[in-house]
């Protein structure tokens, strides 16, 4: 233990705060926490950086993702892009040109909903690699053993009624099954595979728009070839009436995935899974009905405005639930000595997060260090200390606050959290470390 060490500082062992000692599966030496030598400066702050002679050397900050993050990631990606190789004679059908073509006219709504899920996603972003992981699972995964499972659904249907009755059930039926289930699948994978990286409902729904979203991309060029002599019909009834069928169905599947992990036992993913898959089924099948009975857009759209509204207000009540959630469990550990209570307000806002940053780099660069290492400290403070109440709120959900292992996970974030914390106040730099 140092010489700044405070015995006494415990971390929280139940969400109202109180404390007990209790000795850690393994000795952890814990850091002091709330030593700090200047407060964040939250308004009237200059983001011009004084020119100082730097005389410490660069600060080599901790590895983000382990090793097998960025292969789980290379799988997925490889899948995905052998699927849409498997599908090449299929996009390319009217000649490559035009399928780079109609590829490009395909990502003009992407580019939209893209914008849409970063928003969603904005308090707690997800890796750029894990966005484009789901969106490929959806561009090649999903589409690929669809395109083969609805293909012999319709064949066998045709054995034993006419063609029209099997496009019909197909279509309203065996579609919206078929390709839920795979699109939902990839939910199912991201959470086995990137478990720190899914937290609850918002990120559920995240990646299952993503998902929906690479789905529909690589639908929509096929449908644009198979119907180019209609392509401005098709595109305007795809792209810019329907783009959400897709990325919404999934996301009902994302939710409730992500509420499994707010539940106490695991096993409600066996339950709440389903629920959300049937959801994500009924919404498709719907939307395929409507297509069948040619109901016009102006009825389509009378139908999918409050559905888009009902998934707004689910999005925005997940987004406040989950967030007061976080907080309340950083606030134990600020009750513990854990935290400041600046850094609880800095936490709580984008500008807020974005001036703390600019601030790190001035408090490293007057102390004589790289001032990008004041930005990469306290940016990656900001991540650790979101982790930090994500953690502890799940655990709390799931009663197992005090199993060692867990308790081993949160003496190791609050350790690097205080070795964070010397870096962006210029402690390092100023070799008083």
């Amino acid at each position: 233990m140092s010489e700044n060490e405070d015995p006494t500082r415990q971390i929280p062992t139940s969400a109202s705060g109180r404390t007990r000692k209790q000795a850690p599966a393994k000795p952890v030496s814990y850091p002091p926490a709330a030593d700090v030598t200047a407060t964040l400066p939250l308004q009237g702050y200059t983001t011009e950086v004084p020119t100082v002679q730097y005389s410490a050397p660069k600060w080599k900050a901790p590895a983000r993702r382990s090793i097998t993050f960025y292969l789980a990631i290379a799988l997925i990606l490889s899948a995905g892009f052998a699927g849409i190789r498997y599908m090449i004679p299929v996009l390319t059908e009217r000649g490559t040109g035009v399928a780079i073509g109609l590829a490009l006219l395909a990502l003009l709504p992407v580019v939209v909903i893209v914008s849409f899920v970063t928003w969603i996603d904005n308090w707690e972003p997800e890796p750029m690699a894990l966005y484009l992981a789901a969106f490929m699972w959806g561009a090649g995964v999903s589409t690929i053993f669809s395109l083969i499972f609805n293909d012999r659904f319709d064949q066998t249907a045709q054995l034993i009624m006419s063609a029209t009755s099997s496009d019909i059930l197909t279509t309203v039926l065996a579609a919206p099954l078929i390709e839920e289930a795979f699109k939902g699948l990839g939910v199912l994978v991201i959470l086995a595979l990137f478990r720190r990286n899914f937290n609850g409902p918002v990120d559920g729904i995240v990646y299952g728009m993503l998902i929906g979203l690479g789905f529909a991309f690589t639908e929509n060029i096929v449908y644009f070839s198979r119907f180019y002599e209609d392509l401005g019909t098709v595109f305007r009834a795809r792209a810019i009436l329907n783009p959400f069928v897709h990325p919404l169905a999934t996301a009902m599947t994302g939710l409730f995935v992500g509420l499994s992990l707010r539940q106490r036992s695991r096993a409600s993913l066996l339950y709440l899974a389903p629920t959300g898959y049937l959801i994500a089924f009924g919404l498709h099948a719907l939307h395929n009905l409507s297509a069948v009975l040619n109901v016009s857009n102006e009825n389509r759209l009378a139908f999918q405005i409050p559905v888009y509204l009902v998934m707004i207000g689910i999005i925005i009540a997940a987004r406040v639930s989950e967030r007061r959630e976080v907080m309340t469990a950083l606030q134990e550990y600020a009750k513990a000595g854990w935290l400041t209570s600046n850094e609880l307000s800095m936490i709580q806002s984008i500008p807020n997060r974005r001036q703390a940053v600019f601030w790190a780099r001035d408090a490293v660069a007057n102390a004589g260090g790289n001032p990008e290492d004041g930005e990469e400290a306290m940016r990656r403070f900001q991540e650790e200390l979101i982790q930090l109440g994500y953690t502890r709120s799940r655990a709390l959900h799931r009663g197992n606050v005090n199993r060692a292992g867990n308790r081993q996970k949160e003496a190791a974030r609050l350790e690097m959290l205080g070795e964070l914390r010397k870096v962006f106040t210029g402690k390092v730099a100023a070799g008083n470390a």
